[in-house]
């Protein structure tokens, strides 16, 4: 670990938090772009922005508060994960001020922005938990520091890689929240701070327990012969269990153990001699991850606890279904069954959790004591189980502190095994990684019909000795389910399977819940995680995850990988709402606020040639003999191009159709928007070499046109504008076919779609020449449209001879017939 002051560490923290609540605005608002270059013709921003060398920002809009924000990129993500440069700044638009802006005052503008959607929105409460988790993150990096532990080395144990951990979750802003800890007991309670803790153990009457355990011992057996090792000089403890023989003995978080012994339901259960505090015994835990999961190496179970502490976005208690849910996932693990998903996924063990401890008083559930006991599959054994096993989130971690993220570090001792290059490595490893993952997931999904949650901490990886993935461990009780229509089956195979753990889910819930958890979380994580730290191209990869989904929708009869490669959106939880919604994620699962995720597998049909191509030649060039005049076009240069834009969209014949007639300053933002957008990209047409049109293609999957049909990722639209009234200047249908010609020769294109204005009948009869047909009449925001298509055939065969054409910057003299 680099060297780095307590200042550097604060600020670390600060942009840590910064960057999260950015992409979370990216991912959940629908307010943000990207912004290119420098302007011209906006002095104010002009000024500012020339004091850095910032190439792009991302741009985000707060019209409630008149504001606009904008954070310089430095890195741009295909999965919506970017990394920021700072300062970031805030203009406003009323009094044309800038100054520096940092995260509670984005959280402001955040939250006055969604309140015209949801009302009861609320900050305070987010952007004081916010602020604790950015302390929390400069204390950890802190600690490290101070304790000279390395967040990023290449090999780490079960339990480092657990605590190793600083910047926690990458798209929750609350990230390292532990509201409820005091500073004190942070140290010793957070797995970051790597402290060790004896359990709280408490003697209860039998009839209020409820315990389950598919061992030959149960937890309460369990916990007591820990007590009597403990305490085996201790006279008053073996008198007292000699005086209540039947009583249990149960364990709990000392922290939580502080926290029920301050309830009034304590002291009443002592006064009615139904409870005992026997206090701490036996060997020392630590925490792992999730932080109310404690794990000592020395045992062959874990505890997952219930703690009334706030972490991340939820209160962490254990419910009685997710309780149940761990325990009947283990009874059926136990049957041929499991056996049967051993063998068929010999590279996935699934951590199960074969007890667990509940306690009623008068009918209600005393959160305190619900406890789960699980395997501990890396209880040290002197097997290479201990090695380089780690949660995901540890291999996601970003770069921190300039030093090299530990992904970095694993692909270059990676690298230097294999001989590959670092991208070729990178590749490599992530193939593995899918291999096992995604035709797991997708065969058990099929042949089981059980779905895992796999999210980035609840999936681990164990690496080789060549550091590749070779096998995954999946942790949490709560998160296994499964498919309504395999309830009778396994309810057969284990009687009462369905009673009490609420697993069974219908499928279109299951492939949401799937896209978030396992999709998104963590598969796209991977993804970014290559990406953001230079190690391998983010659309190669998802060309490979496409490639392998193909080959996985032959045999998926469920419709799974149907779902994912065709879905226009995804819905995916949006953690930033969520929170200011003040939605306990925990308890009230259901109403956890989603979002629509843009599905980025549909990148594979992307043409960067028509949305983003290089440079500012031709890119077309086109002789037609008849009219004797060369159509050329080429991308638009905004520094020499917009002037005479602006002119063209003020003239009379402009201003009606187009309604662009803007002021050069609202141009050009329209214009540095566009440009490095992934959605529509700008063309300047030339007859003779005189500009005289302009064409916008755009990819419909990311523009509001494909709200209005079943669009696919293969569609293409593209917006003309003449600008001649000279009829002899026009050369429209030369102009039209240039325009026709280009985008279908991308081979990433199907068909080309529009939606002119239905008013605009020389504009559909232009259409209608070129083989363009109306699909139907649709209501747009700002328009009533004709929707139509147009397919290559239905092109070629309006104009034979275009079938032929070859794409290039030269001209093609020889065209007859025209």
């Amino acid at each position: 670990m680099t060297t780095s002051s307590p200042k550097e560490i604060a600020q670390e923290a600060v942009h840590i938090t910064f960057s999260i609540l950015l992409n979370c605005c990216v991912r959940e608002l629908g307010n943000s772009s990207f912004y290119e270059g420098v302007p011209k013709y906006d002095p104010v921003l002009k000024s500012y922005m020339s004091k850095y060398d910032h190439k792009l920002h991302l741009k985000l809009d707060f019209p409630v508060d008149n504001v606009e924000v904008y954070a310089p990129v430095r890195y741009r993500s295909e999965t919506f994960r970017h990394l920021y440069d700072f300062p970031v700044m805030e203009r406003d638009l009323s009094t044309e001020t800038i100054k520096e802006i940092d995260a509670d005052r984005l959280l402001e503008l955040i939250t006055t922005h969604i309140r015209q959607q949801y009302p009861l929105a609320d900050s305070k409460n987010v952007k004081k938990r916010m602020q604790l988790s950015t302390e929390k993150i400069a204390q950890f990096l802190e600690h490290f520091k101070t304790s000279g532990q390395d967040f990023n080395k290449a090999e780490m144990t079960f339990i480092e890689a657990e605590q190793l951990f600083p910047a926690g979750h990458l798209l929750h802003p609350l990230t390292k929240g532990r509201e409820g800890f005091t500073e004190a007991e942070v140290l010793k309670y957070a797995p970051e701070t790597g402290g060790y803790f004896k359990l709280h153990y408490f003697l209860v009457h039998p009839d209020l327990v409820t315990e389950k355990s598919v061992d030959d011992v149960l937890p309460s057996d369990f916990a007591k012969a820990t007590v009597l090792e403990a305490g085996k000089e201790d006279k008053n403890l073996h008198d007292l269990l000699e005086k209540y023989p039947q009583w249990k003995i149960l364990p709990v978080h000392p922290w939580e153990a502080s926290h029920f012994k301050n309830q009034v339901v304590f002291d009443t259960l002592v006064k009615e001699n139904l409870l005992i505090d026997l206090g701490v015994f036996g060997k020392e835990f630590t925490a792992t991850s999730s932080v109310r999961t404690v794990y000592n190496n020395e045992s062959d179970y874990m505890y997952k606890f219930s703690l009334h502490v706030k972490i991340t976005g939820a209160e962490r208690i254990n419910h009685y279904h997710e309780l149940y849910r761990g325990y009947d996932v283990s009874r059926l693990m136990q049957t041929a069954w499991g056996d049967n998903v051993r063998k068929t996924y010999p590279d996935i063990e699934l951590i199960c959790d074969p007890g667990f401890i509940s306690v009623s008083y008068n009918g209600n559930v005393l959160d305190s004591f619900s406890t789960s006991v699980r395997y501990n599959p890396f209880k040290s054994t002197g097997t290479e189980k201990e090695n380089n096993v780690s949660l995901l989130a540890s291999l996601c971690q970003d770069s921190i502190l300039g030093d090299p993220s530990r992904m970095k570090n694993i692909i270059q001792k990676a690298s230097e095994q294999t001989g590959l290059s670092i991208e070729k490595t990178s590749e490599l490893w992530f193939k593995k990684y899918i291999e096992i993952i995604l035709n797991s997931v997708v065969k058990m999904f099929n042949e089981q019909g059980m779905v895992c949650e796999w999210h980035q901490q609840n999936t681990l990886v164990q690496l080789n000795g060549a550091f590749m993935p070779e096998k995954l461990f999946f942790r949490d009780n709560q998160s296994f389910l499964f498919r309504k229509s395999f309830e009778e089956q396994l309810n057969a195979i284990v009687p009462g399977f369905s009673e009490n753990g609420k697993m069974f889910i219908p499928d279109d819930r299951l492939f949401n819940l799937l896209l978030h958890y396992f999709w998104v979380g963590n598969i796209l994580a991977v993804v970014n995680t290559f990406g953001a730290n230079g190690l391998a191209d983010e659309k190669n990869l998802l060309n490979i995850l496409y490639d392998a989904l193909e080959v996985l929708q032959k045999e998926d009869e469920s419709g799974l990988v149907t779902f994912i490669l065709e879905s226009r959106y995804w819905k995916v939880k949006g953690n930033l709402l969520t929170a200011l919604n003040d939605i306990d994620c925990g308890g009230n699962p259901a109403g956890v606020t989603r979002i629509n995720f843009p599905n980025v597998l549909h990148k594979r049909f992307f043409s960067e040639q028509l949305i983003n191509p290089k440079g500012k030649e031709l890119v077309y060039n086109r002789y037609f003999p008849k009219e004797d005049v060369t159509i050329s076009l080429r991308p638009l240069d905004i520094d020499n191009d917009l002037e005479m834009l602006h002119e063209w969209f003020h003239r009379d014949h402009a201003k009606a159709a187009w309604k662009m007639d803007w002021p050069l300053r609202e141009l050009e933002t329209y214009y540095r928007i566009l440009l490095p957008g992934d959605g529509l990209y700008s063309y300047i047409g030339m007859a003779n070499g005189e500009p005289t049109f302009n064409i916008e293609v755009y990819w419909p999957t990311r523009d509001v046109l494909g709200d209005y049909y079943d669009v696919l990722p293969t569609d293409y639209g593209t917006h003309q504008f003449i600008a001649p009234t000279d009829p002899k200047l026009k050369f429209v249908s030369p102009a039209t076919q240039c325009m026709i010609d280009y985008v279908f020769a991308q081979p990433e294109v199907g068909k080309m779609v529009g939606e002119g204005a239905v008013d605009s009948r020389a504009s559909m009869m232009n259409k209608a020449f070129h083989g363009f047909k109306i699909e139907k009449v649709i209501e747009m925001p700002h328009k009533t449209s004709n929707l139509n298509f147009c397919y290559r055939e239905w092109y070629w065969a309006k104009f034979p001879q275009n079938q032929d054409i070859v794409i290039n910057a030269e001209a093609e003299p020889n065209l007859i017939n025209q």
